[in-house]
């Protein structure tokens, strides 16, 4: 099978912060309509390097400097072996330009699945998730004393008990998404076996001080649980994850659970995809979270919704559901 040798610039806002990719939809040959990263073929007698300043000066109509390689591609397909090269990259000189592709997007960390991606760039995401920044969890890391001071005396004692209520004695919870620890060390008290994570950094640190336990620092798209847990306590943390990665999550959550195993969690009341602030959100109502959790296989037992309980919020809503595994 004959190799064919390219490169491709993943194009960043930035390099050391990384909060957005720029990404193309191909215009023209065999696979138009894909998305890929900028690039194209080395031509005899140029590196790597020089193909990429060149390929993008024709392509894209701007100058960019390279950074470090990302890593390189090796993938079948039909009709030949690609052999890719790809590169951290920004604009240097000039303006973005479509010259030869039908569309372009700029895509933050929570994006990155939302489109339609050739084989061998898809290839190439866990590493781009490696090395970019997800604006939700540095919004926590950044802000993480002021929304453990606001949150970890926030009373949720009655949906604890709801939730608890289904649960055996001595129960294994999984916190996922634990932020304070609040929930943990409730939990704890009671005499349940738990389990906790959250993706930022920072709030690990401050529900390790306050339970006093291990908090796992992990994302949801980690998790790789199986017929562990009795019970899923997910309180206002779902929300962030992308709409279009939740029922991937969500078929997680399921697996993690034992059979009759039960699973807490709670939205922002609302429809769709939102921003407030620099946080997405994704939103729910009582009727559009019935088929995220029915899809993942759940039985839904309660779906209420409710005020938020943080004094100055109470106009708030949020859509709170328990599930059975069905």
């Amino acid at each position: 099978m004959k190799t064919v040798n390219v490169v491709a610039a993943i194009i960043c806002d930035d390099y050391k912060k990384k909060t957005k990719i720029f990404a193309t939809q191909r215009g023209y040959g065999d696979y138009k309509d894909g998305w890929e990263f900028p690039g194209g073929k080395i031509e005899e007698g140029e590196t790597p390097r020089q193909a990429l300043v060149r390929e993008i000066r024709e392509e894209l109509g701007a100058e960019i400097e390279i950074y470090d390689l990302i890593d390189v591609i090796d993938y079948d397909y039909e009709k030949f072996h690609l052999h890719m090269n790809c590169y951290w990259a920004t604009v240097a000189e000039g303006k973005l330009q479509l010259l030869e592709h039908e569309a372009a997007k700029w895509l933050e960390y929570s994006d990155l699945n939302s489109v339609d991606w050739l084989p061998a760039d898809l290839a190439l995401l866990p590493k781009l998730a490696e090395g970019m920044v997800d604006n939700n969890v540095e919004y926590y890391n950044e802000n993480a004393d002021s929304f453990y001071e606001g949150s970890v005396n926030s009373d949720m004692s009655d949906d604890r008990n709801k939730f608890t209520s289904y649960l055996p004695e001595k129960a294994r919870i999984l916190d996922a998404g634990c932020g304070s620890g609040r929930d943990s060390k409730a939990f704890l008290e009671s005499g349940y076996d738990v389990v906790s994570f959250d993706a930022s950094t920072e709030m690990c640190k401050r529900a390790s001080e306050l339970t006093g336990r291990e908090v796992k620092n992990m994302r949801f798209e980690d998790m790789s649980f199986s017929d562990e847990f009795d019970g899923i306590w997910a309180s206002a943390t779902l929300l962030h994850v992308p709409m279009i990665e939740l029922p991937k999550v969500m078929q997680k959550m399921n697996a993690a659970l034992k059979g009759g195993g039960v699973m807490y969690a709670s939205f922002k009341y609302g429809d769709g995809t939102k921003m407030r602030g620099e946080r997405r959100f994704s939103d729910f109502n009582e009727k559009s979270v019935v088929p995220l959790f029915e899809n993942a296989g759940f039985k839904i037992l309660t779906n209420e919704v409710g005020h938020d309980n943080r004094p100055g919020r109470e106009n708030e809503m949020w859509v709170e559901v328990i599930a059975s595994k069905a």
